[in-house]
């Protein structure tokens, strides 16, 4: 037991993460750890010494500020914090280069192979049986859906897998034919000899992140232990392919002290009495990256029955919360947190080796790096790419990737580099993406949507299943268009999607590029039992986007006026052109529009006419930043940030999208709370427009108590407002109420508003 990463890591806990409930579930952790000696009567080196974070920049000031207000929104502590206060926590330190930093009065750490047996100690004395030194060779499902495992001689089984294998995880998952892409990366750090300006100190000294020089640093008995992030990263056993053997157990690479020199000297000149410190041992180990440095866990997609918890950068941060996280979701189906943004499901086959491979070596060395809102990775791209991709790069198209795919997110006119300078304030892309929407609203948009998860469900039960999966009645004339929530049992939503009879007995539906593997993953759990079919025809179904008041006309006029009778929440099929596609009048802009879906073999053909003929209706091409902020404008909530597990139809204002005719699953939820105020409810809010743009997790306060927290933001480009999404008390849910948001530590003038804001008789989406 703690054999792989666990026993030489260096034990650091902390809460501080880009995601809320990430830091939530490490908060989980260190106070479990804190709490275990007590628990099951063995020590376990938990040391709370609190800990700073260094800023040498203001722009890193800036976005601890940001953080800050996340962290007070889910009832942290941190505090933002000046050299001298940093300096009298931490006398070693020299702080005459630093703007300030951030505190975190819970951070510390802990001895991990102590807390590895006290978490033993804890699973024996409520019944858990350990086996030691059993090598898993094979894995085979059972006709009753069990599993049986194989050891050598002993066979094992059970209901339930959870791939907890670290660096051998990808190895397991391939024993019952699944992938992860998981790298395993080589890191180093080292202690010091006793110094004596600590020997001589009668208290320990608080924990040290040195964000933008990239290394950890803390005490370790009368010494320091030294973790810089190498520059110079490596893949760990390179020549074995980056697998590691079977028989590692508690062993170590050679140390290599010339890819340190860089992040030594950088932590030299923080601490100068380092200087003539002398190393008592260096730690060359092996960590597991996944192609985000985050997580991954949860049920693997297409093996029931399958769990997996790995890819753990922090591992011993992460591990007590991911472990409270994984018994949910075995024993209730779900986590009590949303955890898509570590969920295994974002991954798909797009993630080759080669691309994790390549992605580790772009975040590890950057570990503490500056996360602007939607900063984009740049390594593994292209991968996916439509056939229109030249042609929208040569448009002025900047690219980001989603599910793999690429996708514009703005398009830089003439003279304007296409390049994000990524910013808290206002980017560089904001005016931009601001004529994209308001070009939109007054002539026609063009959006290529090619990316959006697209299913085909057929078979003699498909129409059954689907109004079983869904909340709102499954359309049962050909031509009907209906959009629908999946919910689970709690009545959390799991996700959004618009559904089309085809009229060939089929069904077609389409949900969120980033949600394709969620929705493909919940309806084969709950098809059991029903003759139906799903397929995943995304890759070879091409998606354009055409809306605004002038949309009509353009189409018309390549279609010989098919798209005058042609009403809201319908579809048929029309020739555009050279090209037969499905046209389905549906629009996320909220403006008068209309998707046209073909194979990607036309979709060039189809671009190519829409837009020669376009220039005479006013055709603009539009990002999907510009939608992100159209829809804010019309109350339509976004999957991963306000269409959540943790948030109901009611709380979302979307029980109109809830049928109380037929059954499906989470109705009895729903149903309990139709009339009743929620403890929690999504609100528009619009924001002093003097104030910086929320990008999401700010806090919302009322009266000097905060109520909430933003989950969007944007501007009301056709509106004139600034606008964010708000998750607030329900008792303080009421239109025209005045409250405030926390945005980089200034308290900014808001109020509630009535949704929505644009249009709220719908009288352009429905002209």
């Amino acid at each position: 037991m703690t054999s792989g990463a666990t026993w030489h890591a260096a034990g650091n806990v902390h809460t501080q993460s880009a995601h809320a409930n990430l830091s939530a579930l490490q908060a989980y952790s260190l106070r479990l750890y804190d709490g275990l000696a007590d628990e099951v009567g063995q020590e376990v080196g938990s040391h709370v010494v609190g800990g700073f974070f260094l800023a040498q920049t203001k722009e890193r000031m800036e976005e601890f500020k940001h953080l800050a207000g996340k962290f007070r929104s889910i009832g942290l502590e941190y505090e933002l914090v000046g050299p001298g206060e940093i300096k009298a926590k931490h006398p070693l330190l020299d702080v005459t280069d630093l703007e300030g930093g951030a505190w975190d009065p819970e951070e510390g750490y802990v001895d991990p192979y102590s807390v590895t047996m006290g978490l033993a100690a804890g699973a024996r004395m409520r019944g858990g049986a350990i086996k030691l030194n059993r090598r898993v060779d094979g894995i085979v499902r059972l006709p009753s859906g069990h599993w049986r495992l194989t050891a050598g001689e002993e066979v094992f089984e059970c209901e339930i897998i959870v791939n907890c294998a670290g660096f051998w995880a990808g190895e397991v998952a391939e024993m019952v034919g699944a992938r992860l892409p998981i790298t395993n990366m080589e890191h180093q750090y080292l202690v010091t000899e006793d110094i004596r300006e600590i020997e001589e100190m009668d208290h320990e000294l608080p924990m040290i992140r040195d964000t933008d020089s990239q290394y950890y640093l803390r005490q370790e008995g009368k010494g320091l232990l030294l973790g810089p992030w190498e520059l110079d990263c490596r893949r760990a056993w390179d020549r074995l392919g980056g697998r590691a053997p079977w028989s590692f157990g508690e062993e170590l690479f050679e140390d290599d002290w010339g890819r340190l020199e860089e992040g030594l000297a950088a932590i030299f000149h923080r601490v100068p009495c380092l200087e003539a410190a002398g190393i008592k041992r260096g730690v060359n180990g092996a960590i597991s990256f996944s192609p985000d440095g985050r997580p991954m866990v949860g049920p693997v997609p297409g093996v029931p029955g399958f769990f997996v918890a790995c890819g753990f950068l922090g591992g011993i941060a992460q591990g007590g919360g991911i472990g409270l996280a994984m018994s949910q979701w075995i024993l209730d189906g779900e986590s009590e947190l949303d955890l898509s943004f570590i969920d295994v499901a974002r991954f798909g086959d797009w993630t080759t080796g080669e691309f994790a491979r390549e992605r580790a070596h772009e975040i590890l060395p950057i570990r503490y790096e500056l996360i602007y809102p939607g900063i984009e990775r740049r390594t593994g791209r292209p991968l996916k790419t439509t056939p229109i991709h030249c042609d929208l790069l040569a448009r002025g198209a900047v690219m980001g990737q989603a599910y793999g795919w690429e996708r514009p997110l703005w398009y830089a006119p003439e003279g304007v580099e296409p390049k994000d300078e990524p910013s808290f304030q206002r980017p560089n892309w904001w005016e931009h993406v601001g004529h994209e929407a308001k070009a939109m609203a007054e002539g026609c948009g063009l959006s290529d949507i090619s990316s959006h998860g697209k299913f085909r469900v057929s078979g003699p039960d498909a129409e059954a299943f689907l109004d079983r999966i869904g909340s709102a009645k499954c359309p049962a004339k050909a031509g009907k268009v209906v959009l629908t929530l999946m919910l689970n049992g709690r009545g959390g939503i799991v996700g959004d999607m618009t559904i089309e009879n085809a009229g060939d007995g089929g069904f077609f539906c389409v949900g969120p590029t980033l949600a394709v593997a969620f929705y493909q993953r919940w309806m084969d759990e709950h098809v059991g039992g029903f003759d139906a079919r799903i397929e995943n025809v995304t890759d070879g179904a091409a998606v354009l986007g055409v809306a605004g008041p002038k949309s009509r006309g353009l189409l018309n006029s390549l279609s010989g006026g098919a798209f005058d009778d042609f009403p809201f929440m319908t579809s048929k099929v029309v020739e555009i052109d050279r090209v037969r596609c499905k046209a389905l009048r549906v629009s996320f802009s909220g403006e008068l529009g209309w998707e046209l879906h073909c194979s990607m073999a036309n979709h060039k053909a189809l671009f190519d006419a829409i837009t020669v003929e376009g220039g005479e209706h006013g055709l603009v091409l539009v990002g999907s930043r510009a939608m992100g902020m159209l829809r804010l404008e019309k109350g339509y909530r976004g999957w991963g940030s306000e269409l959540t597990t943790e948030v109901t139809p009611r709380a979302a204002g979307l029980e109109r999208f809830c049928s109380t005719k037929k059954d499906y699953i989470g109705r009895a939820a729903v149903d309990s709370q139709r009339g009743v105020t929620p403890p929690k409810r999504l609100v528009t809010l619009e924001v002093d427009p003097a104030a910086p743009p929320c990008w999401g997790t700010e806090p919302i306060l009322k009266d000097g108590r905060v109520i909430g927290h933003v989950t969007s933001g944007g501007m009301g480009w056709r509106c004139g407002k600034m606008l964010a999404v708000g998750w607030i008390n329900g008792a303080d849910a009421v239109v025209g109420a005045d409250v405030e948001v926390r945005i980089l530590e200034e308290t900014h003038g808001a109020r509630v508003a009535a949704d929505p804001v644009h249009d709220p008789n719908n009288a352009k989406l429905l002209g």
